[in-house]
């Protein structure tokens, strides 16, 4: 999720097939997702959530790595799912998320949520190269639900100071009494 961006039931619908890692610019393909239905049980739908969710990526080295490591060791199952269970079925995200949860109690981290993966990568391709950028990584139609949901805002202000020392002195540049032993600091 990382390494993507995408959804925790984008991820766990990844087949090997959906992989190419042999390219100079390896990519993943996100071409469907794990949907839960009532009576039917949990299942792999061929689309993603909108039309711009499915996408192709470029894979990061680090995610490479791992994916070819765990090829070596992965067991073989009916859906060439990459994130099996131990019986061969789809993960559930339910599952993966309480295991998460476990993981991760008695740490200071109960803030880190599958979906915070989501907003980290949203967050650092907007700081290091734009919104659209983002937006078209996490297979948003819109830069708009990127910017407003995603994307973590500063929590420090910019420094304007420069432009506020001018309330605190007159026109030729010297203090005024405003801001000497009043409250308007």
């Amino acid at each position: 999720m990382l390494a993507t961006g995408a959804r925790i039931g984008e991820i766990l619908a990844l087949r090997w097939e959906d992989l190419d890692l042999a390219a100079e610019r390896p990519t993943l393909t996100i071409c469907g997702t794990l949907v839960f239905v009532k009576g039917k049980g949990l299942f792999r739908q061929p689309w993603t959530k909108s039309d711009a969710g499915y996408r192709m990526v470029v894979l990061p080295r680090f995610a490479v790595g791992m994916l070819l490591a765990r090829r070596l060791v992965a067991a073989d199952n009916p859906h060439d799912a990459i994130f099996a269970s131990r019986r061969g079925t789809w993960l559930s995200p339910n599952n993966v998320r309480r295991q998460w949860r476990q993981a991760r109690a008695d740490t200071d981290l109960a803030w880190v949520t599958p979906h915070t993966f989501r907003k980290t990568v949203a967050t650092l391709i907007k700081d290091e190269a734009d919104t659209k950028s983002a937006s078209a990584q996490l297979g948003h139609s819109s830069e708009e639900v990127t910017d407003t949901y995603y994307v973590a805002k500063p929590v420090q202000a910019p420094d304007v100071s420069e432009i506020l020392e001018r309330l605190g002195t007159d026109p030729d540049g010297r203090p005024t009494s405003v801001g000497h032993n009043d409250a308007h600091g």
